[in-house]
């Protein structure tokens, strides 16, 4: 074994095996090693190169016995294991020794075995090794020079899987090979309430990839179960006694989202399947009563929802009359345990007061047995209480699906003012589904898209407190709907500048924000600053909207703090890109801070004004019309933070309807096939 450099193989070694069973580890210590390895007749050797840092510098040579070459060169780069039949020969035993035969297993018990054999024609003397099934030789236990052909093994684990070795000692001084493995399985330990059976599986069939099952009874962790390979199932045995508290606490690895297990009781009836989401693995399962006097409580409901309470109820499985229930509730996803307990109930149903608004609970009931204990906990039954109208009213977003299965793990946030006030889904069906949330007037409302499986399908909708569409996005072309920044909650002309709203999106490379450097931006008009903005975290946009009056100039003035991985855009009233900095274009020092901004005076910005087109009314409360001699096939409006509220295409536009806009100024485009024309209209009520 040699090294190029001289300083051994920085962690690159050779393993060997003879016949599958590990023999040693070699690599090169310094310039060059010389080392052997030892094998018996025909034995099949195995060499296994595994990298290390410096590979380049590595060469070996491998010669058999008969001293031929095998392998002779530079480390492989594909790790291909060498597969030999050794050449060696070696001298037969004087006597015969080949060993033992028919290994039985006589009075198996939960934790002990009877091991009988035949001896072989030379033999006087054994030698036992056992272990849990698929141990290497050399490190199970071991039992030597037995005078016996059987032997009690005790101690054992109950329901395990077990393998057995024997060897013959023959009188020549010889020993035979192992004979084995041999196979048998322990007994299972039941405790009063005999045993619960967890299966677990995975899907793709690589077992759980270092996640792994904690069985706890009555708190205390008495197994870890886990998959090695395959999709199982895998088959466990909890040993329960009458009354005995289960969780089964799941804690991940790889890809958890493969996994998921199933619990059956005592009698063999299916308890519960939990299976892993989209992203996580499967739920923990809490509070299992092992043989229950009594039965779960079905038919969970919460009725009477309000904005802080709700009617909680159920029904008894037994229907026994006069009975009593506990409760346990709280914010959804809580562990059994740590909610608010409710005992003693002597009524199906139970008013619970006092609740947030716009949250999502869950709850829990179990059946009170008398003297001889308790039900399992039914549930959870969640229920989200009714948001409290803001000071803007409520929106409402309404989700769909085109294939009509749902948003397959898609979401949407909705953001108001750089907060995550809630996520929500389709969970199944073309919907629509709606969504009802509460906005205080001049909240900064963005609805962030997250996609799941065929995000092309999706599609959702956002109404304001008026009920008119402002927002409308769908999936397509293989990608998800658009998300929605920015929109202004009861947004109206007093609450702009007169030239309307600037916008500001700021930007990170390496998605840890600018808050964590210290880095912002100071937003000045006309001299004063106003407000001081900043990423919080993440790649951003994050966005910043205010209102300009027309003539007023701004200016945004970045820090000066050394970072090369932020950057902003600048948006005028129209949705009009007019600056983007980036920290590239400054020598990695940062984004250039951007002076003497004029919304209202930006050439770019100027509308023309055309004698061969006219636009009346203007402003307009229900229809606008227009007339001209050139025919437009395509009208668009738009609000003034750049997204599309009206499209609409034809042969020809002579007027458009404007009734379902909320008042405020927009922007009407008319397009042919060779111009683009702009108008500024205004909505009044």
């Amino acid at each position: 074994m040699y090294d190029s450099y001289g300083d051994g193989w920085n962690g690159a070694y050779l393993e060997v095996t003879m016949n599958g069973s590990f023999v040693g580890n070699y690599e090169c210590q310094g310039s060059f090693t010389l080392d052997s390895v030892y094998s018996t007749t025909g034995a099949t050797m195995d060499f296994i190169f595994h990298s290390g840092s410096w590979d380049s510098e590595i060469t070996f040579t491998i010669t058999d016995p008969l001293n031929d070459t095998l392998y002779s060169g530079v480390a492989p780069s594909n790790l291909d294991n060498l597969l030999h039949t050794s050449t060696s020969t070696c001298a037969p035993p004087t006597g015969n020794c080949n060993g033992v035969s028919s290994v039985t297993f006589t009075n198996v018990t939960a934790n002990s075995a009877d091991i009988s054999w035949s001896p072989g024609t030379n033999d006087s003397l054994w030698n036992v090794e056992y272990g849990i099934s698929g141990f290497t030789i050399g490190t199970g236990t071991q039992i030597t020079n037995l005078q016996n052909t059987l032997v009690n093994l005790n101690t054992l684990q109950s329901s395990t899987s077990y393998d057995v070795y024997v060897q013959s000692v023959c009188d020549s001084g010889y020993i035979s090979s192992w004979n084995g493995p041999h196979s048998f399985n322990t007994g299972l330990t039941t405790g009063t309430c005999g045993a619960f059976t967890i299966e677990l599986y995975d899907s793709w069939g690589d077992g759980w990839n270092g996640g792994y099952l904690e069985v706890l009874v009555n708190g205390n962790i008495t197994q870890t179960l886990t998959m090695q390979a395959g999709s199982g199932p895998d088959q466990f045995f909890i040993s329960v006694d009458s009354s005995d508290v289960i969780d089964l606490l799941y804690i991940p690895g790889g890809w958890p989202e493969e996994n998921s297990y199933i619990v059956y009781d005592h009698l063999n009836s299916l308890i519960t399947t939990q299976v892993g989401g989209v992203t996580s693995g499967p739920p923990n399962t809490t509070g299992l009563v092992a043989c229950p006097f009594c039965v779960a409580p079905v038919n969970l409901s919460a009725t009477n929802v309000s904005a802080n309470g709700a009617l909680l109820g159920w029904n008894s499985s037994t229907g026994i009359i006069g009975g009593s229930w506990n409760v346990e509730w709280g914010t959804s996803g809580f562990a059994i345990g740590s909610g608010t307990t409710i005992s003693n109930l002597t009524t199906s149903s139970h008013l619970l007061s006092g609740l947030s608004s716009f949250t999502s609970y869950d709850f829990y009931v179990q059946e009170v047995c008398g003297q001889n204990g308790f039900s399992n906990w039914a549930g959870p039954f969640s229920f989200t209480t009714l948001p409290l109208p803001g000071t803007c009213g409520m929106y409402t977003l309404s989700l769909s699906d085109s294939w009509g299965d749902g948003w397959n793990g898609g979401s949407l946030d909705i953001n108001i003012n750089n907060i995550i006030v809630q996520s929500v889904t389709l969970i199944n069906g073309n919907g629509p589904e709606f969504f009802d949330f509460p906005v205080d007037s001049g909240d900064v409302v963005s609805l962030v898209y997250n996609p799941g499986d065929w995000p092309e399908e999706n599609s959702y909708e956002l109404y304001d407190e008026n009920n008119n569409i402002i927002a409308s996005q769908a999936g397509s072309n293989g990608a998800g709907p658009l998300s929605t920044f920015g929109l202004i909650a009861c947004n109206d002309l007093l609450s702009q500048g007169n030239c309307g709203l600037l916008k500001v999106e700021l930007f990170d490379d390496y998605c840890d924000g600018w808050a964590i450097y210290g880095a912002s931006m100071d937003v000045i008009i006309d001299g004063s600053p106003i407000q001081t903005i900043s990423l919080p975290t993440g790649c951003g946009p994050e966005t910043i909207l205010f209102p300009v009056d027309s003539g007023a100039i701004v200016d945004l003035v970045y820090s000066t703090i050394y970072q090369n991985e932020h950057s902003y855009k600048v948006y005028d009233q129209f949705g009009v890109l007019i600056h983007e900095k980036t920290s590239a274009a400054n020598n990695g020092n940062g984004p250039e801070s951007t002076y003497g901004i004029q919304l209202c005076d930006s050439p770019s910005l100027i509308v023309e004004k055309e004698d061969d087109i006219f636009i009346y009314p203007n402003p307009a409360s229900s229809k606008i019309y227009i007339q001209s001699e050139i025919i437009f096939t395509k009208i668009e409006v738009a609000n003034l933070v750049g997204q599309t509220i009206i499209s609409k295409e034809g042969q020809c536009f002579t007027e458009i309807d404007v009734s379902m806009l909320p008042k405020g100024n927009y922007v009407m485009k008319l397009f042919n096939n060779e111009m683009m024309r702009k108008s500024k209209i205004t909505i009044i009520r």
